[in-house]
Parts: C-alpha cells; sequence; structure tokens
C-alpha cells in the first residue's frame, strides 16, 4: 500500500510530480537514502524527511529491522531501490515522444511491478523464521521470483487495458504487441500464453527447489511456505483485478473467460 501512495506521486494519471522530472528524481534520492536507513543499511544519521509519504517509511523499516536479518534487509532494499530506479526509466520515457521496444518495456516492468519487494516481504507477511542464504540466493529461486513477477504483471496489463484505452496509455504490454503485429486479438493470446509459460516455469522450479532441498525438513517445509507464499500473491492479484473497480471488469469468475467491453 506504501508502494502504490509513494507512486502515485509521479505516475501519470494523479500525480503532483508526473510532468516535473527532476522534482520526481528529488523525490526518489530523498527516498532511497531514508529507506536505506531505516532499514539499517546506511552509515550516516538520515533526520526524517519533511514530505509525510517518504517519512511513513519507519514504520516499515523498524517492522523490517525487528523480524529481518542483515541479509533479508539488503535484499528487500535492493528490490525497492530496483523499483525506484525503473520508475524515473517510466517517467523519462512517458515524458519523451518514443515508444519503448517490448524488450525495453519488459525489463523496466520487472520492476515497476514492485512484485519483487512483495517477494521479499513473504517471510514478514508469515511470521516465518528466514530461509538460510543458500537457499534464498539459489539461482532458481530467482527465477520463482522472475515467474510470479511475470505472472502479476501481465495479468495486471491484460486486465486494465480497458482502463488504458479510456487513458489513452500507450506504455502499456497489449498496446506495444498491437503496435508491433497489428493485431488485437494476437496481443492478447500471445499475452495469455505468457502467462501460461511462466506458470509452468514457476510449478517446474518448485518442484526442483523442493526436491533439492528435501532432506532438511526443517528447510523444506519453510520453502514450501515461500512457494505457497509467492503462489497466493498470483491468486490474489487474479482475484482483486477481476473485482476491482479501477479496471471496469467486476467479475466473481473466470469460468467461460474474461469478457472486456473496451467503448
Amino acid at each position: 500500500m506504501w508502494l502504490f501512495i509513494w507512486d502515485d506521486e509521479i505516475d501519470a494519471e494523479v500525480g503532483r510530480l508526473s510532468s516535473d522530472l527532476k522534482a520526481a528524481q528529488n523525490f526518489r534520492n530523498d527516498t532511497i537514502r531514508y529507506m536505506q536507513f531505516c532499514l539499517g543499511l546506511g552509515d550516516d544519521d538520515c533526520p526524517a524527511p519533511e514530505n509525510p509519504i517518504i517519512a511513513f517509511f519507519k514504520v516499515i523499516g523498524d517492522a523490517a529491522l525487528e523480524s529481518y536479518t542483515l541479509e533479508q534487509r539488503e535484499l528487500l532494499f535492493k528490490e525497492l531501490e530496483f523499483f525506484m530506479e525503473t520508475s524515473e526509466v517510466e517517467q523519462r520515457r512517458r515524458l519523451s515522444e518514443e515508444l519503448p521496444t517490448l524488450d525495453e518495456y519488459i525489463t523496466c516492468r520487472m520492476g515497476t511491478s514492485a512484485v519483487g519487494v512483495t517477494s521479499a516481504f513473504n517471510e514478514f507477511a508469515q511470521g516465518m523464521a528466514p530461509l538460510p542464504s543458500h537457499v534464498i540466493n539459489d539461482a532458481d529461486m530467482r527465477t520463482l521470483w522472475d515467474e510470479t513477477n511475470i505472472i502479476i504483471w501481465a495479468v495486471n496489463d491484460l486486465l486494465s487495458l480497458k482502463k488504458e484505452v479510456q487513458q489513452q496509455t500507450v506504455d502499456s504490454l497489449v498496446p506495444l504487441l498491437y503496435h508491433r503485429f497489428g493485431n488485437l486479438q494476437l496481443a492478447v493470446s500471445l499475452i495469455v500464453e505468457a502467462v501460461e509459460k511462466a506458470v509452468q516455469n514457476f510449478d517446474s522450479t518448485a518442484e526442483t527447489l523442493m526436491r533439492r532441498y528435501s532432506a532438511d525438513e526443517k528447510i523444506a517445509r519453510k520453502l514450501k511456505a515461500h512457494i505457497e507464499a509467492n503462489q497466493y500473491n498470483c491468486t490474489g492479484n487474479l482475484f482483486w483485478s477481476l473485482r476491482t473497480g479501477r479496471y471496469g471488469v467486476c467479475q466473481k469468475s473466470i469460468v467461460g473467460g474474461v469478457v472486456i467491453p473496451l467503448e
């Protein structure tokens, strides 16, 4: 929720800094510096900023200091910093007249989705002791997080299409695919295929990780909970996206497909 509020300061729809890149960059830099301090990762003292949105991060930082190891806080900060950095890329692109390539968009979207941040909060949300560093730093764990990320932001881009059409937003996956191929149905089909592939990769990677660490019952139990937390993040995002008035889909089920009138 804090990230949503923070991003609203810069967002094209409502942000007071949406058209002021210099002020937005100062906002980012001040936030990054204060986050680092609040997470116990900065050497210098950092007074509470006047901006109440930035200042509120101390609540999050205090919770992390109480519950997270140094390594977990470093990982959380890395994901938060990535989100801030990609928000700059997104804003610079929006203020220019150039469309991103698909690769440029996807690279940026992996950060602006903030899914890496939510994955880093899984253990805190569950109230569980951290996974050992060699597990959390396993290359397959990064793959698991990346597939979770793709599933969530691709579903978000697809189901927010009506809202984006109304706001004439083109920096999103469906418009970019349509711009490239000139076929809306193909654009939608390609996104659905990407989600299906990400789900398959998530499941196979999760099975690989569980086999790799099955010998240690304590680690296996924590790993299973971590995997399930990422799954809940995916299904929770889908549930919210279908029900929220923000996207105008407002369906209770996806049985039989999803219809999104664009008029």
